[in-house]
């Protein structure tokens, strides 16, 4: 069995029109044609309207994507429509998705300096997901409450919000409180999730209200290029220079996996789940390779400076890891060849449909060969039981 514990879905065509209250409807992303009459997504804090074939054209080798010139009318319903999914599932061998929200449509309101407005935003999403998208199947689609960016109150709201609604997580897109650093301030939240028994993932775009304030206020004003590039010049003047830039022009494994690094030392450093023993946390899209250094690393951190710098600890932080948190990954071999430093009861595989970095619909056929060697009992945890137990989803999932 195969389910995936970090799927997305793209905006259908209604999505804000239906589900955003009217006094908000002019300020939500709007739907526009691209340079080449495609469909696209116009996103506050995005240099340009965005096209919808990256995520529309799953299953695309990379030499033959389109990402604009694209219509609503030739893209996958699966990707918009929850009714629709369960062919793209069966396609792709997968019995069931977790749906979590993407990151351009939602940054649309979580970084907007309205409180008003990211709440608002937060709250049509989450009755879309679970009222109208994963309603459509039920046992095989189980939708992720997004959590807004302005403070505790507001998150535990929403949280609150969301117990009994059938949601099987929620994700925070900065720290409770929105600040740069977990503190004291946010230990109202983590009570609540833990009374409520909702896993809290952090998923890859995870950063303060401030940044997100300021990253939104540069593009507004055109600076973000000065901020954000490098520009190369070439030795030969007859030569076009050639520009590397991050952020928000190309993917940056870098920014992606030190900011999961910073989250995973603060979460086990900090007495969490001492204080909040019950308490769930996922890591969403951020790989798992790079954990057997990591949980070393905050160990030694904890050895030598406990006493120094007072970190009282129950445990060594690496054991908080196994008991409280998990990983999503797609291919990551490097992950699954040091799977028992890891924990192979924390690792859950995923696909990201329709988002770019799917290997839809050959999900099987790479999970085959990303786990060749691994024993059948600890594929079977890694495909799909760790995903069952950590969202709480054994006895909602349907018949396969």
């Amino acid at each position: 069995m195969l389910i995936s514990a970090d799927s997305h879905l793209l905006d259908p065509p209604h999505l804000w029109q239906r589900w955003l209250p009217a006094r908000y409807r002019d300020r939500a992303p709007q739907l526009v044609e691209d340079v080449h009459g495609g469909h696209a997504w116009r996103y506050a804090g995005t240099r340009e309207p965005e096209p919808i074939g990256l995520a529309g054209l799953p299953g695309r080798p990379a030499d033959r994507l389109r990402p604009s010139g694209v219509r609503y009318d030739e893209i996958r319903p699966g990707t918009y429509d929850g009714a629709a999914r369960l062919a793209d599932q069966d396609a792709d061998g997968v019995a069931a998705e977790v749906i979590f929200p993407s990151a351009r449509p939602l940054g649309h309101f979580l970084d907007d300096p309205d409180p008003d407005f990211v709440r608002a935003g937060v709250a049509a999403y989450n009755r879309f997901v679970v009222e109208e998208f994963c309603a459509a199947a039920p046992t095989r689609l189980f939708p992720v409450a997004q959590l807004p960016t302005t403070g505790v109150e507001d998150c535990r709201r929403t949280l609150s919000a969301c117990a009994d609604r059938g949601f099987v997580a929620a994700v925070l897109p900065s720290w409770p409180t929105g600040g740069d650093h977990l503190d004291a301030a946010s230990a109202p939240f983590w009570a609540q999730a833990q009374e409520i028994g909702l896993p809290i993932c952090m998923h890859v775009g995870f950063r303060s209200r401030q940044e997100r304030l300021l990253l939104r206020e540069l593009h507004e004003r055109r600076l973000d290029d000065d901020l954000t590039s490098i520009r190369l010049q070439p030795a030969d003047p007859r030569q076009v220079p050639r520009p590397l830039e991050y952020h928000h022009r190309a993917p940056n494994f870098g920014v992606s996996l030190g900011r999961a690094a910073a989250v995973l030392s603060d979460l086990l450093l900090s007495g969490l789940f001492d204080t909040y023993p019950r308490l769930r946390i996922g890591l969403i899209e951020t790989w798992i390779g790079w954990l057997p250094r990591a949980l070393e690393a905050v160990d030694d951190i904890w050895r030598r400076n406990r006493y120094l710098r007072r970190i009282p600890l129950r445990q060594p932080p690496s054991a908080y890891w196994h008991t409280n948190m998990a990983a999503s990954f797609l291919d990551d071999r490097a992950g699954v060849h040091t799977r028992h430093a890891i924990g192979v009861d924390s690792m859950m595989w995923s696909t990201d449909y329709p988002h770019f970095g799917t290997f839809w619909p050959r999900s099987r056929e790479v999970a085959e060969i990303t786990l060749a060697g691994v024993p059948e009992d600890e594929r079977a945890r890694i495909l799909a039981g760790n995903c069952l137990r950590f969202y709480g989803l054994t006895d909602r999932i349907g018949a396969t």
